[in-house]
C-alpha cells in the first residue's frame, strides 16, 4: 500500500509539472476585465428593444444566435452552429461545447446562454479574455442587427454621444476655432449664443479657459474645457489685438450647428437645409421671417433646396411641411409596434394663417441624395398642391428609425415603421417622382416651358404608376426609378435653379406644373 502510494505521489508531481509546462507554453487566459452579470443585463435590454420594435418579426433566439456569431470580430477563430438540439460553439474548429436551448423564450434566457458560451470562449482565446465590454458590445448588436436592414444600428458611449449633439445641441458658447499651441483662434462665432452675446468675434485669442491655460492643451482637452451643462458659468480670457486679456463671464447655452441657411439669387429666396436636427424648424422660420420682413416688393416665390439631404428627425420634417399648408396630410407611418401607428396634417396654429408664405410659389429641389425626411417634406408640399418639386427621382428611404438608450451609454438605432405619402405609396425603394425631371442633363428651362406650354410634363405622366406599384414589387419600383434617374446634383446648382428661376418668372407656368400634376394624381384615382 504504501509502495503504490508514493508511486502515486511521483506521478502527480509529474503531472502537475506538466501542467505548470503548458500554462506557460499556451499563456492560458487572465479572467475577463468586465462584470459579466451586468455584460449580460445590458445584452438582455438589447434583446427585449430589438424583439418588440424591429420592423419586421425576429425571435430573440435568432436575434441572440447572430449576435454571439459577432465573438468572431474578436476572435476571428469562433464559430457558432445551431441545431434543433442546441447550440455548439468552437474556436479553431474545435469544439469548446454544447449547450441547449433554453427552456423559456425570454431575452434573460438567451443572454444567460450568450454569458456562458462567451466565458467557456474566454477559457480558449485570449483576444476574447482581453475584450473590454464596449468592444464586447458592439460586436455583438452590430452582428445581431445586421439581417435586419442597413440603418439598423448600435453606436457606443462615445459615438451615441456625438449623435446627441448633432439631433439635439450640447452645451457651449458657439464658437470655431483654431487652436495653437498656447491660444485658440477665433474663426467664427455662431448667432444668437453666448459667444456673440459676450461680444467675441473672429480674430479674437482665448489664452485661458477658467483656470487653465491653453497652453500645450490638446483638442479634446479643450472641447471638454469649452462644453458642460446648459446655463453653466464659464470664464475666459480673451485678447483682441494687441491688447491684454480680458476677463469674459458668460453661461453656456445650447448650442446646435446650424442647419438651415438662405440666400436671395436674383431676387428670389432660396433656403438650403442641410439635414433635420432639433433646431431646423425654428431656424428656418426665422430665416424666412426676417426676409419676408425686409422686403419691398411681393415675394416672388420661395425655392426650398432639400438636395444632397440625408433626413433627420421625423417632428422636423412634418413640422417644417406645415409651415407652408393651412390643411391635408403630410404624411403616415405603420409598423408592428403599437406607436408606430401615427398620422400628421397639417395645422394652422404654427403661424398666422397656416402658411408662412401665404400662398407664394414653392419650388423643392431634390436629388438622389435627398432621403428619409427630406423626402417626406418634398412629398407632402407635391401631394397637397402646394409646391413643384424639381430634380430627380429622390433616394428612397422611407423607414422610420427609432433611437434606444442603452444602461451601458450606448444607443440603438431600430427601424421600426415605414413612411407612407399623402398620396398613398411608400417612400421605401422608391422615393420622390420631381414634377420636373433634371436627371441626365436633358432638361432646359426652354425645353420645361415647351412643356408646360403643351400641358405636359415627361417624367409625371407616370405617376398613376408611382402610386400603385406594389412595394413587394421590387423590381417595379427599380424600373421606376430610371424614368428619372437619381443623380447627385450637388454640384450642379445652374439646371435645377434655372428651371425654378424660370417657372417663377414666366406667368401662369407655376399653376400650370401644379394643374399637370393634379390631371395625374386624378388618373391614379387619387
Amino acid at each position: 500500500m504504501g509502495g503504490d502510494s508514493h508511486a502515486g505521489s511521483r506521478w502527480r508531481r509529474g503531472a502537475a509539472g506538466t501542467a505548470v509546462a503548458l500554462a506557460l507554453l499556451w499563456s492560458a487566459p487572465a479572467p475577463a476585465a468586465f462584470d459579466t452579470p451586468e455584460v449580460g443585463r445590458v445584452i438582455a435590454y438589447g434583446l427585449r428593444a430589438i424583439e418588440s420594435r424591429a420592423l419586421d418579426p425576429i425571435t430573440y433566439g435568432d436575434a441572440a444566435v447572430e449576435g454571439m456569431r459577432g465573438f468572431a470580430v474578436i476572435e476571428p477563430g469562433f464559430s457558432l452552429a445551431r441545431d434543433d438540439k442546441g447550440l455548439t460553439a468552437a474556436i479553431g474548429g474545435r469544439d469548446i461545447g454544447h449547450w441547449p436551448l433554453p427552456a423559456t423564450d425570454t431575452a434573460e434566457a438567451w443572454s444567460d446562454l450568450a454569458m456562458r458560451i462567451l466565458v467557456a470562449a474566454q477559457a480558449r482565446s485570449s483576444a476574447l479574455a482581453r475584450t473590454d465590454e464596449e468592444a464586447l458590445y458592439q460586436a455583438f448588436f452590430d452582428s445581431a442587427l445586421a439581417p435586419l436592414d442597413p440603418f439598423s444600428r448600435y453606436a457606443g458611449r462615445a459615438e451615441a454621444e456625438q449623435q446627441q449633439e448633432r439631433r439635439n445641441g450640447f452645451g457651449g458658447v458657439g464658437i470655431r476655432y483654431r487652436l495653437f499651441r498656447d491660444h485658440l483662434e477665433v474663426t467664427s462665432v455662431l448667432e444668437g449664443t453666448p459667444a456673440e452675446e459676450a461680444d467675441i468675434v473672429p480674430g479674437d485669442h482665448i489664452v485661458r479657459i477658467d483656470d487653465t491655460p491653453i497652453d500645450g492643451l490638446s483638442r479634446k482637452a479643450v472641447h471638454d474645457l469649452l462644453r458642460g451643462p446648459v446655463d453653466s458659468a464659464l470664464r475666459l480670457a480673451v485678447t483682441r489685438g494687441a491688447g491684454e486679456p480680458r476677463p469674459v463671464v458668460m453661461r453656456r447655452g445650447l448650442v446646435s450647428t446650424p442647419t438651415a441657411f438662405l440666400r436671395e439669387v436674383d431676387g428670389v429666396p432660396l433656403l438650403k437645409i442641410s439635414r433635420f436636427s432639433q433646431q431646423t424648424v425654428a431656424l428656418s422660420r426665422r430665416l424666412i421671417e426676417e426676409t419676408l420682413a425686409g422686403r419691398e416688393q411681393p415675394l416672388p416665390g420661395l425655392i426650398l433646396d432639400l438636395r444632397g439631404n440625408p433626413g433627420g428627425l421625423l417632428d422636423q420634417a412634418v413640422n417644417l411641411s406645415d409651415l407652408f399648408l393651412t390643411k391635408g396630410d403630410i404624411v403616415s407611418t405603420r409598423g408592428r409596434h403599437p406607436q408606430t401607428q401615427q398620422s400628421y396634417q397639417a395645422t394652422q396654429t404654427d403661424v398666422p394663417g397656416g402658411d408662412i408664405l401665404k400662398g407664394a410659389p414653392v419650388l423643392v429641389l431634390v436629388d438622389g441624395k435627398t432621403a428619409s425626411a427630406a423626402e417626406i417634406v418634398a412629398a407632402a408640399l407635391q401631394a397637397d398642391d402646394r409646391a413643384v418639386v424639381i430634380g430627380t427621382t429622390s433616394y428612397g428611404k422611407g423607414t422610420v428609425q427609432t433611437v434606444v438608450a442603452m444602461p451601458n451609454g450606448g444607443e440603438m438605432t431600430l427601424t421600426w415603421s415605414r413612411f407612407y405619402t399623402p398620396s398613398g405609396y411608400a417612400l421605401h425603394g422608391l422615393g420622390v417622382m420631381p414634377t420636373v425631371c433634371t436627371a441626365e442633363g436633358r432638361t432646359t428651362p426652354e425645353m420645361v416651358m415647351a412643356s408646360l406650354s403643351s400641358g405636359t410634363l415627361p417624367a409625371i405622366a407616370n405617376y398613376s404608376r408611382w402610386r400603385s406599384v406594389a412595394l413587394s414589387d421590387v423590381d417595379g419600383r427599380r424600373t421606376l426609378r430610371q424614368i428619372c434617374p437619381p443623380e447627385d446634383h450637388a454640384n450642379r446648382d445652374a439646371v435645377d435653379l434655372d428651371v425654378a428661376q424660370a417657372i417663377l418668372e414666366t406667368p401662369g407656368a407655376y399653376r400650370t406644373a401644379l394643374a399637370i400634376l393634379d390631371a395625374a394624381s386624378a388618373s391614379s384615382g387619387r
